[in-house]
Parts: C-alpha cells; sequence; structure tokens
C-alpha cells in the first residue's frame, strides 16, 4: 500500500468533519454555492462553510466576519491560497507541485486546476471595514468533460485536476476538511504574526509574474506583491495596486475550463 492512501478513507458521502469556529453546511451538486453563500451572508453565522456535494470537484464558500479595514482583510484570499497548497500537500504524493497565479489560480504541476477567490461587502472603501466577506474554492478533483489525457492550452498553461496529477485517491469530503483546518491555522498564524509570513510564503509558491490578460483583453506587466497584499501591476505604463476583492474587477474570474483539445 502507498504511503499516501489512507487505510480507512472518507467516504464522499460523508459529512466533512470541520475544525472549531467553522460549520459544514452541504449544498445540492449542481447548485451555485457561491451564490448560495452571498445570499445567506445576512443571516448565516460567521464561519458557515457551505460544500457542494457533488464529488468530482472541491467547491465551497467561507463566511467570514471581518474586524479590520478592507485592504487587510482581504489578505484572506492569500491564507486561502495557502491553506489549499498545504492541504493538497499534506494529501498528494510529493510529485505533486502546487503554486499560484493571479487573479487566483491554483496549479497543480503547472497546470491550471482551481481558483481560489474573495468578495466583500461593496459598500465597503479600503479603509472601512466591510459588513461581510465570502472567500471560496474551487478544484477539479477529476477530469468533468473531454478525455483524462488531452487539455487545452491556456495561455502558455494547460488545465489539470487532481486526479490527472496522482492525487484522485483522495475523497472530496477528506480535501474539504484540510483545505478548512489548513486556512485555519493560517488565519491564525496571521493574527498572531502579521501578513509578512504570507506574503513570503505566496510570493515564493508565485508561478510566472510576467503579463497578466485584464477583464478588458487588456495586457498588465506583473510588479509584485507589496506588504499589504495588494498586486503592483503596470497598465500602458501605469502603476496600479490592486487590493484582493479588486482583482476580478480588473483582471477578469480565474476561470476553470477543463476543455478537450482539438486535434
Amino acid at each position: 500500500m502507498s504511503l499516501y492512501y489512507e487505510e480507512f478513507p472518507a467516504e464522499d458521502g460523508d459529512a466533512p468533519q470541520l475544525p472549531p469556529l467553522l460549520t459544514a453546511v452541504p449544498v445540492p451538486e449542481g447548485q451555485d454555492v457561491a451564490a448560495k453563500a452571498l445570499a445567506a451572508v445576512a443571516t448565516a453565522e460567521v464561519g458557515t462553510v457551505l460544500y457542494s456535494e457533488a464529488t468530482q470537484v472541491v467547491d465551497l464558500a467561507i463566511i467570514l466576519g471581518p474586524e479590520v479595514p478592507l485592504r487587510r482583510a482581504g489578505q484572506m484570499l492569500y491564507a486561502l491560497m495557502i491553506g489549499v497548497g498545504d492541504a493538497i500537500g499534506a494529501l498528494a504524493p510529493p510529485e505533486v507541485v502546487v503554486s499560484y497565479q493571479l487573479p487566483g489560480y491554483i496549479l497543480l504541476n503547472r497546470g491550471r486546476a482551481g481558483r481560489v477567490w474573495i468578495t466583500a461587502d461593496p459598500a465597503a472603501g479600503r479603509d472601512d471595514v466591510p459588513g461581510w466577506m465570502v472567500a471560496g474554492v474551487t478544484l477539479d478533483l477529476a477530469v468533468r468533460t473531454g478525455s483524462e489525457d488531452v487539455w487545452r492550452d491556456a495561455g502558455g498553461l494547460e488545465y489539470t485536476s487532481l486526479a490527472e496529477e496522482g492525487g484522485g485517491f483522495i475523497s472530496r469530503t477528506r480535501l474539504v476538511e484540510s483545505v478548512c483546518r489548513h486556512f485555519m491555522a493560517w488565519v491564525n498564524r496571521w493574527e498572531d504574526d502579521g501578513f509578512r509570513p504570507l506574503h513570503d510564503l505566496w510570493v515564493q509558491r508565485l508561478q510566472d509574474g510576467g503579463e497578466m490578460v485584464l477583464a478588458d483583453g487588456g495586457m498588465a506587466d506583473w510588479v509584485g506583491l507589496d506588504e499589504d497584499g495588494a498586486a503592483l501591476i503596470k497598465i500602458d505604463g501605469r502603476p496600479v495596486g490592486l487590493i484582493p476583492t479588486e482583482f476580478e474587477s480588473v483582471c477578469g474570474p480565474a476561470e476553470l475550463l477543463s476543455v478537450k483539445k482539438e486535434k
């Protein structure tokens, strides 16, 4: 038996066992987890984790209760991206290398397999404490369309899945549990030590800054990540700093296509 297989693996139908302060709420397969979370922000408790009952994807959203201004609260995007990377690292074989790409891609062996997103109360300015915030993850565990061995190239990167990279034995339930545990560990680290540890690890795992395609079809040059977590880019030679909650409006959403390459 491989070291990386569990003797008693969780079944996909099992409810995730989450750390304290988090509560799992299932969402039937086919329903939009993000939309459900956004509709629930006014009534759901902070720490509610909505997750899809689909078994070929991890699709979850966490309702957060920020107590700091938006420019700092958005740093939870990096905590969640690192948490996803650590969760995969804890469960998958060592040859599965995790890296990141803006506006929120999770790469496995340089292939796009997942995305992390964050959104907040639109009434909050950068220096305001937002009334609510939601952060989410989508990660392809197995191929959902097309062939398992052929994927369409995406700007020099291919789309992939955890199964394609050797982690097909990992259940959705176990990965949801692991993502939440590691995310909370990094939230605690952030509370104790500030953003610097997250900044340094995220930058270390960043895959090729380079050029970025914007939502309007234009291009931007990646410059770096500042000490507060703002992405520094140049658009037409003009420097711009984007906090995480602004990524999708400027860069467009990180999308997972999982489309078979035409031969």
